[in-house]
């Protein structure tokens, strides 16, 4: 066939990747080079090149959205649906394969999906049945503990081997009963999405090969992020055919702290030996002077494979770095901004995003943008499905689709409220665990529940043929029906009417929104209009998956959740040391790279202009910094980035916006508000740079990973073979210059 069309709109290292479709490859695609066009379009290729089926093609994302996205560009450049292409995220994928083979898991294919909260109530019953004390350990700490467990591919038993102190064995014994009450409870959480899948390809040769044949070109999008358990995943699935395509960069790897490991990508060519690397480099997104400044940044890293970003979109404006008092003057500050960019630049509201480091930052920005009468939109906040009023309706939807489910069950029972109290379902639970059951079997049988009153078991028993009633008609209705029939039948909507409380108002409205997601989803899938895939879908939808980046508002979010878009206008708060980076990752050499990565992921988000923010002293934790030597610190990317493409503004007021001047404070001797942070950049005539390899008498040989200039000298940061960091003065230090560390 003729596939000249699909490549005339690609550049040639795009269009390489596009045609390499035999055998391994790595696809190092820079931020904004085009990889989405580059992995719809090597889609659409293989495809009309009649290499495969559309159902014979995996394709993996990190979002729904994402997903989504790349459909529609692959049928627009087929011009045909392709409604059989396996394309989504790792999750979303794995749901599917396990709803096809979950008895080989010992699991019923309705299994539940449970998400943080579910997790932690169970765990949180388990704490109470095993009398551990939340004082010495919260189950948020087990919870995270057993994620990442299970994200290494460590089973409980595997995990209680190594549990070698009071704590770890606390939480072995909590995970043997968190994995026995999944079971009993027919639900599955994040992680369980990944690993089960794995344990049943190794235990069943059979199913692999099933799914290995299935699929004869396997495509992976943001490789850098993948954690272990995913790799296996990877892994397994490929060994056939061995036409594994991954996109990836490894600058943008940002999320270690959630078991990513860099070393995925690092590692490929030897993981994959045959393999062919293609450099997507150009990028579309950004102008040059963003670019030149985030490769500066970036270029101090030591795990990466290297690419320098360039750009036809000309030089662009320098970076605009502001000094502010506080986080309140800083908020100020980005209205500031955003006022006269509308102004001048004719911006609509919605170009502009404004990134920080933690959600904490946002309050004082919130508050600045509302009394200046500013829309915006946070991502990131109060989830919609994890809203109180949203997650009663899904628990009763869970508990239609999966009886076991007694996480659902418990937070339902009572409400609304039909005085069934807390000693009778403290009961319930105690005859649940004594006779191995489900609370469902439970109430299904309450007249052997002796400890609960014959009043509260009739009560009970209705609310379990109420249910039962329900579940009946679960093979004729759609999902939108079932929903609608479950708000009226247990009165869901009514308790919030006419009590005219404002949350009760806003309330109601998200139970209508709710209902317009169902049925948004059921004339969007009408082959999969049943309750169980919706709550599938819900259960993996994301903030970015509902961010709407049309709406005429401000964005606000944190700088992990930025990943993948673009803004013309960027702002970037709080660059200081100690909030980012964050100083729990100055002493770890690879956290302190991930923190890099991070700030060059919020930098190549800008398209055309780019704002870095810092202040002067930042309350946390109920504490200021302000005055004397607790005073902030400028952020060490700040002094990595290039002198002549930064313009400072030097602690800028501007009263026309609402800002309380905090009091004044005694400052340490010779400090003054004027300071620049651009005087304590490296000075280009030091016989120091960053990346220069040294030796040192005591400590051994090393490498500068920082300049910066101070009133004793030249101050260095060493890395030394060790991987200790030592932060030196030049002049006193005695060091020689070496060309490398052999």
């Amino acid at each position: 066939m003729d596939t000249s069309a699909l490549l005339t709109s690609l550049n040639p290292p795009q269009q390489k990747a596009v045609k390499q479709v035999n055998g391994p490859l790595l696809v190092l695609a820079g931020a904004g080079s085009g990889k989405t066009r580059v992995l719809t379009h090597r889609i659409a290729y293989i495809i009309e090149k009649g290499l495969a089926k559309p159902q014979e093609i995996l394709a993996v994302t990190f979002t729904n959205k994402a997903a989504g996205e790349m459909k529609r560009r692959i049928e627009s450049l087929l011009k045909m649906p392709v409604q059989r292409l396996w394309i989504g995220t790792f999750h979303s994928i794995s749901a599917r394969i396990l709803h096809q083979e979950a008895k080989y898991a010992g699991y019923k294919s309705n299994f539940t999906i449970y998400d943080t909260d579910d997790q932690e109530n169970q765990i949180k019953r388990i704490m109470e049945y095993l009398n551990i004390n939340r004082e010495s350990i919260t189950p948020r700490q087990i919870q995270y503990t057993i994620s990442d467990a299970k994200n290494k591919l460590k089973g409980a038993q595997e995990f209680e081997k190594s549990a070698n102190d009071f704590r770890s064995k606390m939480v072995a014994k909590v995970f043997w009963e968190y994995e026995v009450a999944l079971r009993r409870n027919n639900a599955m959480d994040f992680d369980d999405l990944i690993v089960k899948p794995i344990e049943i390809f190794t235990a069943h040769p059979e199913i692999l090969a099933k799914y290995q044949n299935r699929f004869k070109y396997i495509l992976i999008d943001e490789y850098q992020d993948t954690n272990k358990a995913q790799y296996y995943w990877v892994k397994l699935l490929a060994k056939a055919h061995h036409n594994l395509c991954v996109v990836g960069d490894e600058d943008q790897s940002i999320y270690r702290w959630r078991g990513a490991d860099i070393g995925n990508i690092l590692n490929f060519e030897k993981d994959y030996p045959g393999s062919k690397v293609i450099r997507l480099e150009q990028n579309y997104r950004s102008t040059q002077t963003i670019l030149t400044a985030a490769n500066a940044v970036v270029a101090n890293n030591l795990n990466r494979i290297g690419k320098n970003l360039w750009s036809e979109k000309g030089e662009g404006d320098v970076l605009q770095l502001w000094q502010t008092r506080d986080e309140t003057h800083e908020a100020a500050s980005v209205v500031s901004i955003i006022r006269e960019e509308s102004i001048s630049s004719h911006y609509s509201l919605n170009e502009f995003v404004v990134l920080y480091r933690t959600n904490a930052q946002s309050r004082a920005l919130e508050e600045q943008l509302r009394r200046n009468a500013i829309p915006y939109s946070i991502v990131g906040g109060v989830k919609f499905y994890e809203r109180k009023e949203i997650k009663d309706i899904l628990a009763y939807l869970k508990l239609l689709v999966n009886p076991s489910d007694s996480i659902s069950l418990q937070r339902i029972i009572n409400f609304p409220t039909r005085g069934i109290g807390k000693v009778s379902l403290d009961a319930l639970n105690h005859f649940a665990f004594r006779n191995k059951h489900t609370l469902y079997e439970c109430i299904s049988r309450i007249d052997e529940v002796e400890e609960i009153g014959s009043g509260t078991q009739k009560r009970i028993d209705q609310f379990y043929r109420s249910i039962e009633e329900l579940r009946g008609q679960l093979d004729k209705l759609n999902a939108y029906q079932i929903t609608e029939k479950v708000i009226k039948n247990f009165g869901l909507r009514k308790i919030y009417e006419n009590t005219r409380l404002v949350e009760d108002e806003t309330r109601l409205e998200n139970i209508n929104e709710l209902l317009n997601s169902v049925e948004i989803f059921v004339a969007g899938h009408p082959k999969q209009d049943s309750l169980q895939d919706y709550l599938d879908e819900v259960s993996l939808v994301t903030d970015i998956d509902r961010w709407d980046p049309y709406k005429p508002s401000v964005t606000l979010m944190t700088l992990h959740s930025a990943k993948g878009l673009e803004f013309p206008v960027v702002i970037i708060c709080g660059l200081e040391d100690g909030l980012f980076p964050l100083s729990r990752n100055y002493n770890d050499p690879d956290d302190l790279e991930e923190e890099r990565r991070l700030f060059y992921v919020g930098m190549t988000r800008a398209k055309e202009k780019l704002y870095l923010l810092y202040a002067q002293t930042r309350h946390r934790f109920g504490q200021s910094d302000y005055g004397g030597s607790f005073r902030s610190m400028p952020s060490r990317f700040i002094l990595e980035l290039p002198k002549n493409l930064l313009k400072e503004q030097t602690l800028r007021q501007d009263y026309s916006y609402q800002y309380d001047k905090p009091a004044r404070k005694r400052k340490s001797r010779g400090q003054s508000d004027q300071t620049s942070v651009l005087e304590r950049l490296p000075d280009e005539s030091s016989d120091f740079k960053i990346g220069q390899y040294v030796e040192h008498e005591v400590f051994g040989k090393g490498q500068v990973l920082g300049v910066e200039m101070s009133n004793l000298g030249t101050k260095l940061t060493i890395r030394f073979e060790n991987r200790s960091l030592k932060k030196l003065i030049a002049e006193y230090a005695h060091l020689t210059i070496r060309e490398n560390l052999e």
